[in-house]
């Protein structure tokens, strides 16, 4: 009995020691983002910024990204690099951005084109010089479906839907619907007169009491 309690205790410390770690985590992500509901298990690094009235579910990865006001994120996503405008809904399992290899090299692993690496071998002197994180702007009103993966470098249109599954290798316009690998245009949600209006108002930028005021009118 004894022997088994010896050889728990490391696990166990270990444990306390994984919790506090989390619970540190999770009690700074509410003192930066006061405005907004951080859920537990969230990983934001520094230079990621999220406004006021936002929902960041449990167990999300946020890297170097900008939310805009009443956005939301599902469980166990991952965004690095990309600015996602306002009343956005992402779903669980969604990954944006998660970066490039070189393909012109003999391999693709990092072990070729970092001289610090996760393996911690060094086989190369200087580090390739490449654009391994591009871009990815969202723009408002955006849904995005359960596990569907955008690619780094696009640029996606307000109004856009994005299908579950999807993979989004290029740039979306404004109140699209796409679907598939890689995601292809479906159909647009509006006529093109509609679209113009509904770009031209702006209306993401507008207060609540405005928007609650003019809903019906933006339904017509």
């Amino acid at each position: 009995m004894l022997h088994r309690i010896i050889y728990l205790i490391p696990g166990l410390l270990y444990k306390i020691f994984s919790l506090s770690i989390e619970g540190s985590r999770d009690i700074n992500n509410k003192i930066r983002y006061r405005n907004s509901k951080i859920f537990p298990k969230c990983r934001i690094n520094k230079l990621t910024k999220i406004n006021k009235n936002c929902h960041i579910l449990d167990n999300v990865l946020i890297n170097n990204s900008d939310i805009e006001s009443y956005s939301y994120i599902g469980s166990n996503s991952i965004l690095q690099n990309v600015i996602i405008g306002k009343f956005c809904s992402i779903a669980n399992d969604v990954f944006i951005g998660l970066g490039t290899h070189p393909s012109t090299l003999f391999s693709t692993s990092p072990l070729f084109y970092r001289k610090k690496n996760k393996f911690k071998i060094e086989l190369v002197e200087t580090d390739l010089k490449f654009e391994e994180y591009r871009k990815i702007t969202i723009g408002n009103d955006v849904w995005i479906g359960t596990r569907a993966i955008i690619i780094d470098g696009t640029n996606i249109g307000d109004g856009v839907i994005i299908a579950a599954n999807s993979v989004v290798t290029k740039d979306i316009p404004p109140y699209a619907i796409v679907a598939g690998v890689p995601a292809k245009i479906i159909r647009f949600r509006f006529s093109d007169e509609k679209i113009k209006k509904l770009l031209d108002l702006e209306w993401w930028n507008w207060s609540l009491e405005k928007i609650k005021e003019h809903q019906n009118k933006l339904n017509e």
